[in-house]
């Protein structure tokens, strides 16, 4: 995803939530922030965000047939284990069904599995981590913050006023989580093939068709725009730009937020990346692209014009998804920071 998709992912995400309401006092945080905030869905793509300043991907699990020895079984996945894995409510099941036949029953009997070159390069570890690290900031929020989470954190008082997280924090740290939220769902990011290497042709198109789709709204240049002559960035504005995308993309969003589908953020990143992966396997079969292949394609050849239909129900797959399981993501790590005695009697 490039900035602007991935700053428009945001701030659908908030609206989608807003319309959910099923987190009012989230959406409250969230809502004011989203002009400032809408750099930190992009921040983890910048240099100087990553470790050490060093070019590590860290927002990839790139998998592939899995060749070592024994335990084979762990990274095979059936078609229905991952539909289940999937839910009813993402797209991404529905693609898989519909458009998935190419992949017959020998592909989903072998075993894949996702691998990374170096070092903090894991996005479902990087999810995790960042969800764990936005919970303990929750529960540690300034007064104005704690205003929006029932009961007490009873140490709060004791730290000092300027430890506490604000609501300014607090957004920015959503934002930057929808990120790796967000490249989960690019199957590019998922495909261990050098197809989706991004420089090698039909990545960086496939982001650039996805730009022109969300449209100006959400770029840089329009977002952090300063100075006499730059149209103001409101909140209202931001979310009403971003659910127009809607019509021009095709996109539907259900009336509800579910609940994660797995145990916590990283299965279910692991599982959104596994699906991701098969969606690459889709649209660029393995009979025509085997594994392991050097050779790379271009975004053209993968939908031609004759596939128009194709195209567009992968547009809207890719898009749909990444805006509802960031939403989903959020709504987790927003109840999970209600303090343990609240939570646990149902309160």
């Amino acid at each position: 995803m490039d900035q602007s998709t991935h700053a428009w992912i945001a701030v659908r995400a908030v609206a989608l939530l807003e319309d959910d309401g099923s987190v009012p006092e989230l959406v409250k945080v969230l809502r004011p922030q989203v002009p400032k905030a809408a750099i930190g869905a992009w921040i983890p793509d910048l240099e100087d965000a990553k470790r050490g300043g060093a070019k590590i991907q860290n927002h990839v699990l790139k998998i592939g047939p899995y060749t070592g020895q024994g335990e084979s079984k762990r990274f095979t996945e059936s078609r229905k284990a991952t539909l289940d894995a999937l839910g009813p409510a993402r797209q991404f099941a529905q693609f898989i069904q519909t458009h998935g036949g190419g992949l017959d029953a020998q592909w989903w009997q072998e075993p894949y599995k996702g691998e990374v070159k170096q070092p903090g390069q894991h996005v479902a570890n990087r999810a995790m981590a960042l969800s764990t690290t936005m919970i303990d900031l929750l529960l540690l929020g300034d007064r104005t913050l704690a205003d929006h989470l029932p009961g007490n954190v009873s140490f709060a008082g004791d730290l000092a006023p300027k430890a506490r997280t604000t609501e300014e924090e607090a957004a920015l740290h959503f934002f930057m989580l929808s990120h790796f939220v967000a490249d989960a769902c690019m199957p590019c990011h998922c495909d261990a093939r050098d197809l989706s290497d991004y420089d090698r042709g039909v990545h960086k198109e496939m982001e650039k068709h996805w730009k022109q789709l969300i449209g100006l709204a959400f770029s840089k240049a329009r977002l952090l725009a300063t100075g006499a002559n730059a149209a103001p960035v409101t909140s209202d504005g931001l979310l009403k730009a971003a659910r127009d995308v809607d019509a021009r993309v095709g996109l539907a969003f259900g009336a509800s937020v579910p609940a994660l589908v797995d145990k916590d953020v990283w299965y279910e990143t692991i599982n959104l990346c596994r699906a991701s992966f098969v969606l690459a396997s889709i649209i660029a079969p393995p009979s025509s692209y085997p594994y392991g292949d050097t050779r790379t394609t271009t975004y053209d050849k993968l939908f031609p014009a004759t596939s128009a239909e194709l195209q567009e129900a992968f547009d809207q797959t890719v898009l749909h998804d990444a805006v509802l399981n960031v939403a989903i993501v959020w709504k987790h790590v927003w109840r999970h920071a209600i303090p343990v005695k609240i939570r646990s009697t149902g309160h």
